[in-house]
């Protein structure tokens, strides 16, 4: 069955208050309040019963929000949840219980940048919580059914931890990594005098080191990655108990990155790896220790934060925008270009990105303080990008970046403004 989502839902899954969980208790500790069943209605959404899996095709999730779908079983049975995003994006799942407990989460287990998720529940009402990665916004259809019936993501292979119950979040790809975990040591002895003096890394393929072991004798802040695009590295970061504290994927094109702003604890830590590509590519694992200032300078660098308008970065400005500009800019790898405009009345921008030369554009589009309006890669079945958003009078800024380190060419940004017809 496939239903298209006309009312949706859109909620902060993480920021309810305590009184509004309790006032919405009854839909997901309030996670689902006012979410649309998945099968049009609660006596349709029973996947213990449904003949074949219950499909919401084309579910908008806006940049920085969650779109939720409920669901229920009569039975005890292996479910299978699915979200196939649509091209350009990269969707995240969560599955609540009636209580509002976490019992599942994936990023990118059904491959291409979709997520799966398959673990067996208890009869109950649940809530699907779909968002984009990196807080993007997104399209995407979103399948529940059980595991006989018909998958929309190609899947990966890899096994689960957890069980969705007192054992925690089920977590798809590796084992938690314990006390008994076979585990390469980083550096030799504790990591705090190597930190700020270039940190400590190592290479290996995810197949022969899917593990990596430190300690900490004071409390570090601190940034752990894992490089290769070509490998598409997953990290998994826990404590020396095995639960685990954090994880990522494509935080910086496919390589994965985990900062930990406020310091650790001392103790002894974990980063377990998968690969979402191939296991057997090298991947360098760095921990080093967090630099807030250059961290703000890679954000700036990568297109992810607006740097500021006082001259201290680099930012081309094109003045009042007119109503069609063409230019040629020379983009080298993930290095953001950025451009700054005037609109002085309001209206509709299309802005186009195209390959003149070893290119794959993503283009970003944002206010003066920051808030981002638009996203775009790979519009109309190329690798070209274009956004087309409605704009008020005021300055906005454009970061313009390849997609990987890879392309070193020519990207043409053209803009076209339009205002209402009087």
């Amino acid at each position: 069955m496939n239903f298209t989502l006309s009312a949706f839902a859109t909620t902060a899954v993480l920021g309810l208050t305590a009184g509004a969980a309790s006032a919405q208790a009854g839909a997901c500790g309030g996670i689902g309040a006012g979410a649309p069943w998945i099968g049009g209605s609660p006596n349709t959404s029973d996947i213990s019963v449904a003949t074949g899996p219950l499909t919401m095709t084309g579910l908008p999730v806006s940049p920085n929000g969650t779109t939720v779908i409920r669901f229920s079983l009569s039975a005890p049975g292996d479910v299978r949840l699915e979200a196939q995003p649509w091209p350009g994006g990269d969707s995240v799942i969560e599955l609540y219980d009636a209580a509002g407990t976490l019992l599942v989460t994936d990023d990118d287990s059904g491959g291409n940048f979709a997520s799966r998720a398959e673990t067996l529940l208890q009869p109950g009402q649940y809530c699907l919580a779909t968002r984009g990665f990196g807080g993007a916004g997104l399209s995407t259809d979103v399948r529940v059914g059980r595991l006989e019936h018909e998958e929309i993501t190609a899947g990966l292979s890899g096994g689960f931890f957890g069980d969705g119950g007192t054992n925690g979040p089920l977590f798809v790809g590796i084992d938690p990594c314990t006390a008994q975990t076979l585990a390469v040591p980083l550096g030799s002895g504790p990591l705090d005098g190597q930190l700020f003096q270039g940190g400590v890394s190592a290479v290996n393929t995810i197949t022969g080191v899917p593990y990596y072991r430190f300690t900490l004798n004071t409390p570090q802040s601190i940034s752990i990655r894992a490089e290769n695009p070509n490998a598409d590295p997953y990290i998994y970061f826990f404590d020396g108990n095995g639960n685990l504290l954090a994880e990522n994927d494509d935080y910086d094109s496919l390589n994965s990155r985990i900062d930990f702003t406020s310091p650790l604890d001392p103790g002894t830590y974990c980063i377990g790896m998968r690969s979402l590509s191939d296991p057997n590519l090298p991947v360098t694992v760095s921990v080093v220790g967090y630099d807030a200032s250059a961290a703000l300078i890679e954000l700036y660098g990568s297109g992810d934060a607006v740097p500021p308008l006082d001259g201290s970065y680099p930012i081309m400005d094109m003045g009042a925008l007119p109503a069609r500009t063409v230019r040629d800019t020379v983009v080298t790898g993930q290095n953001a270009v950025w451009f700054s405009f005037d609109v002085v009345e309001i209206g509709a921008l299309v802005i186009d990105a195209v390959s003149v030369s070893d290119s794959d554009p993503v283009i970003i589009l944002y206010t003066d303080l920051g808030e981002e309006i638009a996203f775009n890669d790979d519009s109309g079945g190329s690798l070209n990008s274009q956004i087309v958003a409605r704009v008020q009078p005021g300055r906005y800024l454009l970061a313009v970046r390849q997609y990987s380190d890879s392309y070193q060419g020519i990207i043409r940004i053209a803009t076209e403004r339009y205002v209402p017809a009087p």
